[in-house]
């Protein structure tokens, strides 16, 4: 079994009518179905029913009990999905699945078939309904709009929602309501059954009868048009909810023969194929199933431009809309309806606009644009203070993409040269114009993260002011010397611990060194950088390295690697033919050169710069020099290794952890490198296997990111 979903609804009805798909489509796909309704009706493809005392007024007590039941049913089953529809139906839904949310996970989505506050809407409604949706959205981690009216508003309204979806309706089966699928018997017969004859013009509504659907006003509309032709009937199809109050309508204007009441019908497609043209005069609509499935019997469409109906019909194109607001609607709507009965190529152009627009609103586009939701990836945003590319920037680009199959990522920094990066690796990228708060609350507003992974220092306060947006992960790359004493850096960082979900340092020294540890306790995790030897080795065949080299230095050249100590070392070795070469770019560079200048070594140290691709000349060196000041974690060393290259270090940081069963390799000062070196040149040294076992298993790697993202997400 993949997992347990739960449909929930005020009434059967609303699910037998509208989610059968989609129950099918869960079950098809190994889920096992609940549904809970107010009703006992037998469902489809719904494996457990649960019946709830859902009330549809918000006034009724039965709700707080519905309330308990429901979270009853959840604490038990646990579900992984739980889908709710109808106002009341989502809010005791919502309500109920708070603890199941957070204690099992529970991904709670809810479809709004139509808010009952829009623009327009009786103040009360406002009053009424829009502060609970509200509240709401907060504990709703989908919200699905079926009309743009209603996506726009939610956007704009509902932000501490992280994931609102616009998904046009709940599907047509377009097929279903093909007018040549029924034969002309059939129709025929149908017209006779409701005392029809061939030349009469129908006019057709589908809807439950009630004061919203408005169909009073349709029969105010029959009885004018029936002063201007004889031969028109108006079909109400649907269940009487207002008590007879149409009914009597009816009869007090006469129009018994003219103005039938059906009932609630299971052959809709047969009535639709007998009718000329389909009406609405609803003041609130989501997005009106009845109009979707007319224009896919491809049926002209006159309707009071509501929200909803306003999304499926282009005025003049595949129907009329009537501003439901004018004073002179009525004789509008007249005038519209006498045009399709007087231009029948009016009626054929309709047609065909109709059944080409419905396809977009078909059962199978639906299905499709529901499956993203319901498989929808995690959102992880990567949000880093440099536009360069170095260790923090290929760590969070490794991670991306190792686990870019189980989660949807975004790498965000200020523009630079790692956006053509970017591009190589194919991953996606948001540029920062300046890494500040206000930026990135627009990045926040266009991508909606559910995560943000903030690596190093000043992209994790930034972050962690943002925590109110999505949940933060800190990512510590770096052993930074002001972390492990009462600084400005320090005080600030542990300010702002409460803040993060989660800390990761590339090492246990990070922990071990910070001196408000204690702040990280049930925090901190290590997650140390993984390297792709296959991936290496394959870089390092690319081009041919014609020289070969003693001495490497691989890192930027900056204070805390040490570049300076490495020409010391090389000084100290007292040796004119010794080759060595120095890989990478930083502050230090010039410094470098002139110290290089001054011990007369341009002879015996050769600087490349940064190279994006350095690993063809790693194997044409026998030994690397990592002399950094501190480290977090140490990635170049263990990239040398994979070629067999012993690494000589200072043994700060995460290189500590890296060296721990080869601690020879580990220098305490010039001279202790300088007889190393000497040593390994003359002897040679074999490198101890288990850094390349423990750093590069790709399966214990993406276990240790999916263990960390699961206690977050």
């Amino acid at each position: 079994m993949k997992g347990k979903v739960l449909f929930t609804a005020t009434v059967d009805s609303h699910i037998t009518q509208f989610h059968l798909p989609f129950l099918k489509w869960f079950k098809e796909n190994g889920y096992e179905v609940h549904v809970a309704t107010n009703g006992k009706e037998k469902i489809p493809y719904c494996d457990v029913k649960h019946v709830v005392c859902f009330e549809r007024n918000p006034f009724k007590i039965k709700n707080l009990k519905a309330i308990k039941q429901l979270k009853k049913i959840c604490e038990e089953e646990q579900f992984n999905i739980i889908h709710t529809h109808t106002p009341m139906g989502s809010v005791v839904t919502r309500i109920a699945a708070l603890r199941s949310r957070k204690k099992y996970n529970s991904r709670v989505i809810y479809t709004a078939h139509g808010f009952h506050f829009f623009a327009g809407a009786p103040i009360i409604n406002w009053i009424l309904f829009y502060p609970v949706e509200k509240i709401l959205s907060k504990y709703t981690d989908t919200i699905i709009t079926i009309n743009r009216e209603d996506y726009d508003l939610a956007k704009r309204k509902f932000k501490k929602c992280k994931n609102i979806e616009y998904v046009p309706g709940v599907g047509i089966d377009f097929l279903k309501f093909d007018n040549n699928s029924i034969s002309a018997s059939i129709k025929n017969e149908l017209k006779k059954s409701l005392g029809i004859k061939n030349g009469d013009f129908i006019i057709t509504c589908v809807a439950r009868l009630d004061k919203n659907k408005n169909q009073g006003f349709l029969v105010d509309v029959i009885s004018e048009l029936l002063k201007k032709e004889n031969n028109i009937k108006l079909l109400l199809v649907g269940p009487d909810e207002c008590n007879g109050l149409y009914h009597k309508k009816v009869k007090d204007l006469k129009l018994d023969k003219s103005v039938l009441f059906l009932g609630k019908r299971n052959d809709i497609p047969e009535i639709l194929s007998i009718s000329n043209v389909v009406v609405s005069a609803s003041f609130r609509e989501g997005l009106p199933v009845n109009v979707m499935e007319a224009m896919s019997a491809g049926l002209p469409v006159v309707g009071l431009g509501c929200r909803g109906i306003k999304d499926l019909i282009e005025d003049g194109t595949n129907g009329f809309i009537i501003d439901i607001n004018t004073k002179n609607k009525k004789e509008l709507f007249v005038s519209k309806i006498l045009e399709y009965y007087y231009n029948k190529e009016l009626c054929e152009k309709t047609a065909q606009a109709n059944k080409s627009k419905i396809k977009q609103y078909s059962l199978d586009t639906i299905l499709e644009k529901m499956n993203k939701i319901y498989n929808k990836k995690s959102r992880i945003l990567h949000l880093l203070s440099s536009s360069s590319y170095s260790g923090a920037e290929n760590v969070a680009c490794t991670l991306i993409n190792t686990m870019k199959n189980d989660y949807d990522f975004i790498y965000c920094s200020p523009n630079g040269e790692i956006e053509t990066i970017l591009q190589k690796k194919d991953i996606v990228y948001e540029p920062l114009k300046k890494l500040n708060i206000k930026e990135m609350k627009k990045i926040i507003m266009k991508v909606n993260p559910d995560v943000i992974h903030a690596h190093d220092f000043k992209a994790s306060v930034i972050a962690g002011t943002l925590n109110r947006y999505a949940k933060i992960i800190s990512h510590i790359h770096k052993n930074d010397p002001k972390m492990k004493r009462i600084t400005y850096k320090s005080i600030i960082f542990g300010l702002f611990i409460r803040r993060f979900k989660l800390i990761v340092g590339v090492s246990n020294s990070i922990y071990d060194e910070f001196c408000f540890s204690n702040l990280l306790n049930g925090k901190f995790v290590t997650l140390s950088n993984y390297i792709n030897k296959d991936e290496i080795i394959n870089k390092s065949k690319i081009y041919d390295v014609r020289k070969d080299y003693d001495l490497l230095f691989f890192g930027r050249l900056s204070e805390e690697k040490n570049p300076i100590e490495f020409i010391n070392i090389v000084k100290g070795i007292n040796n004119s033919k010794i080759k060595c070469l120095m890989i990478g770019d930083g502050d230090l560079k010039e410094e470098c050169k002139k110290i290089i200048k001054n011990y007369n070594l341009d002879n015996n140290i050769e600087m490349l710069g940064f190279l994006e691709n350095p690993f063809p000349y790693l194997p044409k060196c026998k030994i690397c020099i990592m002399p950094s000041k501190f480290e977090g974690f140490g990635l170049a060393a263990i990239e040398a290794s994979v070629f067999n290259i012993p690494v000589l270090n200072s043994g700060v940081g995460g290189l500590k952890n890296i060296f721990e069963d080869d601690k020879y390799l580990i220098c305490e000062n010039t001279e202790d490198y300088v007889k190393k070196i000497t040593e390994i040149l003359k002897k040679g040294y074999k490198t101890n296997d288990k850094i390349i076992k423990k750093y590069c298993d790709p399966i214990s790697y993406q276990k240790s990111i999916k263990s960390i993202y699961d206690k977050v997400i």
